[in-house]
């Protein structure tokens, strides 16, 4: 599999001066190009949507950064991580007081509440009329709740609906950067993957609690995952793995993987990162975001800018479409089919964040939207080379049966048979570790007539002289 170096002109100018201050390879010109796009989108994305043919459309992005163990995944992240943790704990720290102040107040609210509602359940209990009283003060309760200190937007530790809700509570505005993708994504059950999918499609997602009823959560989350492209594959391979691709929550990525054909270790000699004009630029854009969310979450989300196209910039739009339907005349798979339904506004959301996250005035240019086509489906590339190397990949049971012929015939030295407890057991030692795996591989080499499985014997099919099996057998 081999690919393309992220197109470094495709960036903005500014982007682009900065990964070039910084990045000293061209693997990790492109971790890095990935890492600002991220925290771009990370930015923006809460505070505006572009609107395109009479339709709002949010800027929100997964981002995917995909390289092989050692090229500067981590350190492309660093600087803009710790930047973010340094805002959210100078935040934390300044509000501490008035969260304090507010959690002496809920718990009085809550005690005076909770006393109101024994009352009224006591009158309930002995039959008394109720007492209008209690009744009012419950009303007036409820309208006079406490209201919250602000509290910035975070990076979620723990992925779980109810940590979605809890924080959406608080700020909407949510990063999910976990260390590492191959641990991360294992986790996903269905449910998360439905909530990703719909989030990332502006579609608010309903959550139930006992005792609570139905409420609706509307996350803007900006997703990034590192992760090795073998790791990927592996984990598509998973049942939970295809259910992700073939639902098209991959597809919602931008996928910046690193060309596998160059080898390039990290760099070793960073510049000092912070002190480059170009990435205080960045921070510092970064942050004004940062409290601009702050702001937007105190006053319900009101006055989200919302961005235009250009008359011009709409026709390159519309180019653009044309030329992802010509893509799709090509023929491709149906996870290639997901990712080129999702490319056009892929290119309309990257457009929109680079826009607005740049200070540009007036409507999105075609310039820019000629750019984020350029990075949408170089992107796409990415995406449809591991595809495609996983379609031509023999599969985990090919692999493992040709593993299994080549024990019994050359290690083990079959000439007739064997019992199949004492072949699982050897099996183990080469790897094949659950049951499942070895009577997949089995009914492999039984379906090729290499082998028959009767009665707890595995054994060997000869032939003729003319290459006929003399008796047929199965796994039972």
């Amino acid at each position: 599999m081999s690919g393309n170096s992220v197109p470094l002109h495709a960036l903005s100018k500014k982007q682009r001066a900065l990964v070039e201050a910084v990045a000293r390879t061209a693997t990790f010109a492109t971790m890095f190009a990935g890492v600002i796009d991220t925290h771009t989108a990370n930015a923006v994305a809460p505070c505006a949507k572009a609107k395109w043919n009479g339709r709002l459309i949010g800027l929100a992005a997964y981002i995917g950064i995909g390289g092989a163990s050692g090229v500067g995944k981590s350190p492309a992240a660093e600087p803009s991580m710790n930047h973010r943790r340094a805002l959210i704990t100078a935040h934390d720290t300044e509000t501490l007081a008035a969260w304090q102040e507010h959690k002496g107040r809920m718990t009085a609210w809550h005690a005076e509440y909770a006393g109101n509602q024994r009352a009224i359940g006591k009158l309930a209990s002995k039959g008394l009329p109720p007492n209008d009283a209690f009744a009012s003060r419950l009303v007036e309760l409820e309208q006079s709740r406490p209201k919250a200190p602000p509290s910035p937007p975070r990076t979620l530790e723990r992925f779980t609906f109810a940590a979605v809700k809890e924080q959406t509570d608080q700020n909407r505005a949510l990063l999910i950067a976990p260390d590492e993708g191959s641990a991360f994504l294992p986790e996903l059950g269905k449910d998360l993957i439905g909530l990703l999918c719909s989030s990332w499609s502006g579609i608010p997602i309903s959550f139930s609690r006992r005792g609570t009823g139905v409420t609706m959560v509307d996350p803007k989350i900006t997703m990034v995952v590192p992760i090795q492209p073998d790791r990927l594959l592996a984990f598509w391979r998973t049942p939970q793995g295809r259910h992700a691709l073939e639902i098209g929550l991959f597809a919602r990525f931008l996928w910046y993987i690193a060309d596998p054909s160059i080898v390039e270790p990290a760099p070793t000699s960073l510049p000092d990162v912070l002190a480059l004009a170009e990435m205080q630029e960045f921070l510092g854009r970064c942050e004004d975001y940062f409290h601009e969310q702050i702001r937007l979450q105190q006053v319900g989300w009101d006055g989200q800018k919302i961005l235009t196209f250009s008359p011009r910039a709409g026709r390159a739009l519309e180019s653009a479409d044309r030329r992802i339907g010509s893509i799709r005349l090509e023929g491709a798979s149906s996870s290639e089919m997901a990712s080129l339904n999702k490319l056009h506004e892929q290119i309309i959301r990257y457009a929109a964040r680079h826009h607005e996250f740049e200070g540009e005035e007036g409507p999105i240019t075609a310039e820019r939207v000629e750019c984020a086509e350029e990075i949408a489906l170089w992107s796409y590339e990415n995406i449809s080379r591991l595809i495609n190397s996983e379609a031509q990949a023999p599969s985990r049971t090919d692999e493992d049966a040709d593993r299994l012929h080549e024990l019994l015939f050359r290690d083990l030295r079959v000439r007739d048979k064997i019992p199949e407890d004492v072949l699982r057991e050897r099996a183990f030692n080469i790897g094949m570790a659950s049951q499942g795996q070895f009577r997949k591989a089995l009914a492999k080499l039984c379906a090729q007539e290499e082998v028959c499985a009767k009665d707890g014997m595995v054994h060997l099919n000869r032939r003729d002289s003319v290459g006929h099996i003399l008796g047929r057998g199965g796994v039972h």
